[in-house]
């Protein structure tokens, strides 16, 4: 069956990959923000 290292490497593995996606979701609304900042300047800047 299952053993105590094997479990505890699986959550190890489940806590990785969950709060590598949640980094990566950051990344993108912080990125998508510097592109929505980035567009209001050239469209102020037109003006």
């Amino acid at each position: 069956m299952f053993s105590p290292m094997k479990l505890i490497l699986l959550v190890a593995v489940i806590a990785i990959v969950w709060y590598g996606f949640k980094a990566m979701g950051r990344m993108k609304a912080k990125a998508a923000k510097i592109d929505e900042a980035n567009d209001q300047d050239n469209i102020e800047g037109r003006h």
